[in-house]
């Protein structure tokens, strides 16, 4: 396997037509006609405890599920409303990184999970989980620019080789009584397994609805299953977790095709944070494994990871900002809290 440049990545990454040059620049991924994924993280990667954790603020809203960090502020997007009060609306909102609300922003999401900005901060996007879609809006207004399919959208599976998941000891300890049991930001109460308190598997039926079913032509129930959760723009790409297909993808918007993907560390994964746009890594939050994961964007091999102490906010919503990770941990009743750790 030959080693790809840093200039060769790069222009991969910014050209229109990245897929192809890239398949130019790595031959083995178009074997047989069919692009070759990378085998997931081998086992015994480097890692490390997390330094110390700071709570910074708790996030406006109900229930902020994802992030990302700009020169702007810090965007967390917030499920509450969006399966029930107001079908198909979630809440945005933008707060600098002293907590103060700059903006609040309601476009189009169901149960969403993600949020990415592009680099003039003119739009973001939104992975809209129980939909299944992704969704381009208005950074200022919240109108919805323009929607695509989630790819590996579906049913979320494990495999025997899973670690367990963590125990949930830090939303224990905040959470009022009258919440514990119940996933805040992954719908009603499952008669399941739970993860110290919150469920493992999300809404009622362990599956997720998606927007398909009861047409014409498609008898029968909607669709089971969920889409993205972290999105992270960069260099005019999007790059984004897919928790059902335990995958991370890297997309042109312009032609909406996969250019790259390689599997995730674990099968509950969360943000994505880029550090620089010229980065050939990227850090994967998982939440069940209670770490950050940093990535090498081409062969997907696991390059350093930080570990949270029992006790710690677990991740969701996730970026990377100036030498810290940023995250957000979706307790529920309006206590979020936006946490940092120095990489």
């Amino acid at each position: 396997m030959t080693t790809m440049r840093r200039r060769e990545w790069l222009h991969a990454a910014a050209a229109t037509a990245g897929g192809a040059m890239l398949v130019g620049a790595r031959p083995w991924i178009a074997d047989a006609g069919q692009a070759k994924t990378p085998a997931a993280p081998k086992p015994g990667y480097p890692t490390r405890p997390a330094g110390s954790i700071e709570i910074l603020f708790k996030a406006p809203g109900q229930s902020a599920n994802g992030m990302q960090c700009t020169d702007e502020g810090i965007w967390t997007i917030d499920v509450a409303g969006s399966r029930t009060s107001t079908p198909g609306r979630c809440k945005v909102y933008l707060s600098s990184y002293e907590g103060k609300l700059l903006r609040e922003l309601a476009p189009e999401g169901t149960g969403p999970s993600g949020i990415g900005v592009s680099a003039d901060n003119t739009s973001i996007w939104i992975g809209s989980t129980y939909s299944r879609e992704i969704i381009r809006a208005d950074a200022k207004t919240g109108e919805t620019i323009e929607k695509h399919f989630t790819p590996g959208a579906g049913v979320i599976y494990r495999m025997t080789m899973d670690v367990p998941p963590r125990l949930d000891t830090y939303g224990r300890s905040v959470r009022p009584p009258a919440t514990n049991g119940r996933d805040q930001g992954a719908g009603p109460a499952v008669a399941v397994a739970t993860q110290g308190g919150r469920s493992a598997t999300g809404p009622a039926d362990g599956l997720g609805v998606g927007r398909g079913g009861a047409v014409a032509g498609n008898p029968g129930p909607p669709a089971p299953g969920t889409g993205a959760h972290g999105i992270q723009t960069q260099a005019g790409k999007l790059w984004m977790a897919v928790p059902p297909a335990r995958m991370i993808y890297r997309i042109d918007p312009k032609t909406w095709m996969v250019e790259y993907m390689f599997p995730t560390v674990g099968y509950r994964p969360h943000g994505i944070g880029i550090e620089t746009p010229d980065a050939r890594e990227l850090w994967e939050s998982d939440t069940n494994m209670g770490g950050f994961f940093k990535r090498d964007m081409v062969t997907g091999e696991v390059a350093d990871a930080i570990q949270l102490p029992e006790g710690s906010p677990f991740p969701h919503g996730m970026s990377v900002w100036k030498g810290y990770i940023y995250w957000t941990d979706d307790i529920g009743g309006g206590m979020a809290p936006v946490c940092r750790v120095k990489i």
